[in-house]
């Protein structure tokens, strides 16, 4: 009866993300546009993408849609649409797999994929050119790939966290410090199930075993991000991931709004960045992020060093003013959750650039619905989702079983607003990325809930 259960909300999911990109593609512009013009690098044979001098990207996206456009031509749209839609598919089955396995309770599957079925604004965004739902996926593969080395604890298993990991990180870098909430979690089981083996006399795991294989993992992930880093250190001269930072920061720190609408400071950072934005006419521009990123580069500096020159001047205007910037700072970790999705990017117009690609646009009324009474655009529910979110997380760890996992799963949820809240304008696309590990938070308290309702029913039963 279960599995028959699970194959018709499978069926029901899969049919919603079908009807939500049956609309139609999300014209190719902005980061869209990036990537797309990135793909056209890969696939002219510029696989380190050389002749694209920007320091702020990674290179899987790029890779994953120009292997789709080689094989797929004009209908590379289509199926990028189809395997981004999959994509979503397996985050939600995989957060399912997760609950189940953290609880012990299979009925967490079921719950975890019923508590999905409301969701409709993510979707949306798998008929974009953005690397969000191939990002999530990876994420939730890594996830599990750690929950089997923490199950089996095998080099083999480690060197797939290490592989799983640095591939989500060449998707988006925000995953960077993540290993840290890992590795606690990682602590954490490793504690607890040599505590109770030892307490049967079997044998333990020792912690130099943990450490060769720790070091199996991070030479993994080092060999795998090698050759970006090499490629940075070709253009810019020197070793990095990405250099993004000093965008983020400019725009947190001198927007008005949710930014922290700081004046620009003084000191000679300040002084040589206005004197570049004035060689290129660009002096009056200066509170907009892109702008000033573009005008710096024309100016005569490499996309990182002008990323870096942002940072100090943004970091020099936050030092003037702490308490300001850290309050709204405090305001957009908080209003990470609950930012409303009121404009999602617009699907089927047919009049946007398309860059040769076959095109789609079949509404269906009950989508059109669903969309505009979306739950994601309210802040009042939003609100209510995270008062439901803190409940079964604390309900996790206060339930001993499945402390350890409550504990990495509130780190994790913690790690995404404050890094997101600190460096980026509240966005409903930057929450999506935690939306799998909401729900399976969900349907996890659930299978414990329902548990517990169900053992004093066999207790009167039995008597």
């Amino acid at each position: 009866m279960r599995k028959l259960l699970v194959l018709v909300l499978l069926l029901l999911i899969a049919t919603k993300t079908a009807a939500i990109l049956l609309a139609g593609p999300i014209p190719i512009q902005r980061d869209a546009l990036g990537y797309w013009k990135l793909s056209v690098l890969v696939m002219q044979g510029d696989v380190l993408m050389f002749q694209a001098p920007i320091a702020y990207r990674t290179p899987v996206y790029p890779w994953f849609l120009a292997t789709i456009r080689f094989l797929s031509g004009a209908h590379a749209l289509q199926v990028l649409t189809v395997i981004q839609g999959l994509f979503s598919l397996g985050s939600l089955i995989i957060a399912a797999s997760i609950a189940a396995r953290i609880t012990k309770l299979p009925r967490a599957f079921v719950l975890t994929l019923t508590v999905s079925l409301p969701i409709v604004s993510s979707f949306v965004f798998d008929a974009a050119v953005l690397s969000e739902s191939m990002f999530i996926f990876m994420f939730m593969l890594n996830l599990l790939a750690i929950l089997d080395y923490a199950k089996y604890g095998t080099a083999t298993r480690a060197s797939w966290v290490g592989f799983t990991f640095a591939i989500t990180l060449l998707t988006r870098p925000i995953i960077i410090l993540l290993w840290i909430p890992h590795l606690f979690f990682l602590l954490l089981i490793h504690l607890r199930k040599n505590g109770r083996l030892r307490s049967l006399s079997m044998k333990t795991i020792p912690y130099r075993t943990r450490l060769y294989h720790l070091m199996l993992a991070s030479l993994v992930i080092m060999a795998c991000v090698a050759p970006w880093i090499l490629r940075n250190q070709l253009l810019f001269g020197k070793p990095f991931l990405t250099e993004f930072v000093g965008r983020n920061i400019w725009i947190v720190t001198f927007r008005e709004g949710s930014g922290a609408g700081l004046p620009m400071p003084s000191g000679a950072s300040a002084e040589e960045l206005l004197k570049r934005l004035k060689q290129v006419n660009a002096a009056d521009q200066w509170q907009d992020t892109w702008q000033v990123s573009n005008a710096l580069v024309r100016s005569g500096l490499n996309d990182a060093d002008a990323d870096q020159l942002m940072k100090t001047v943004a970091l020099q205007a936050a030092q003037q003013d702490q308490s300001t910037f850290a309050y709204k700072a405090f305001r957009r970790v908080i209003n990470y959750w609950r930012c409303s999705a009121t404009d999602l990017p617009p699907q089927g117009e047919l009049n946007a650039p398309v860059y040769g690609q076959q095109t789609w646009s079949h509404t269906i009324p009950l989508v059109n619905l669903a969309l505009k009474y979306r739950f994601s655009q309210s802040v009042i529910l939003n609100t209510l989702l995270l008062s439901g979110l803190t409940f079964c997380v604390v309900l996790l760890m206060a339930n001993y079983p499945t402390r350890a996992y409550g504990i990495w799963i509130l780190s994790m949820l913690a790690y995404f607003s404050i890094v997101t809240g600190i460096l980026e304008i509240p966005d409903f696309r930057y929450r999506i990325v935690v939306e799998p590990l909401v729900v399976l938070s969900f349907g996890s308290a659930l299978a414990i809930l329902f548990s517990r309702l169900r053992k004093p029913a066999k207790v009167t039963n039995n008597a």
